[in-house]
């Protein structure tokens, strides 16, 4: 049986590194996105471009501006208040789910010891990388094929969000020692408590997120 490798086409290729520069915070939030310039930067056509722009459109990475031209989202306070009360919820849920069936925390646990092994001053894509694995693997965790196919749907924005406050992340040890106490609630088996818990770790994000790190100028 003979098999054929799939050849990624260039708007797949564009789409990729587009949204690998936008996530990395190499595209800073609200920089413009000219046909043109991306044409020329990666030799491709401008068709292509467009096509690609408007995946990434689609995809809440590129956002049109009050000029109609494309642009990097920059998120709001209230972007980031609807982000994490979509969030917040299916993560309260998968923390239920978990403790009342006193199921395995393994693969959370493998994805805390990755991110407490970075060092500090870590690269910052591989830091997100980690703290957003940790999280997925908790909804893992909990065994609903449902919840493990919504939650990735947020990821996106979430980086997005994290690459437009990059300034503020945490450093790994801080980052890593947070999540520890937050694990410890989960396998604690006292669901209120880690329920309480993993409301206040999310609370503490956007308080973080949106009024120390929030842009200067930028308005709620």
């Amino acid at each position: 049986m003979s098999s054929t490798l799939r050849t990624i086409s260039a708007r797949d290729a564009l789409v990729a590194e587009v949204r690998q520069r936008i996530l990395s915070g190499e595209l800073r939030p609200g920089e413009p996105l000219v046909e043109a310039a991306l044409a020329s930067t990666f030799g491709v056509a401008r068709p292509t471009v467009r096509s690609a722009l408007q995946v990434l459109v689609g995809r809440h990475l590129v956002e049109q501006s009050d000029r109609r031209s494309l642009r990097v989202p920059v998120l709001t306070e209230a972007d980031v208040r609807d982000l994490f009360g979509v969030r917040t919820p299916l993560e309260l849920a998968a923390v239920r789910i978990i403790v009342h069936n006193g199921l395995s925390l393994a693969g959370a646990r493998a994805r805390l010891a990755e991110l407490a092994a970075l060092s500090e001053g870590a690269n910052w894509a591989d830091l997100v990388q980690a703290h957003t694995a940790f999280h997925v693997a908790l909804i893992d965790a909990a065994g609903s094929p449902r919840l493990s196919r919504i939650y990735p749907a947020l990821q996106e924005e979430m980086q997005l969000c994290l690459a437009q406050l990059r300034p503020h992340y945490p450093e790994p040890g801080a980052l890593a020692a947070e999540h520890r106490d937050l694990l410890g609630a989960i396998a604690s088996g006292d669901a209120d408590r880690a329920c309480d818990e993993m409301r206040e770790h999310l609370e503490r994000a956007v308080r973080n997120f949106t009024t120390d790190a929030r842009p200067s100028g930028q308005s709620a």
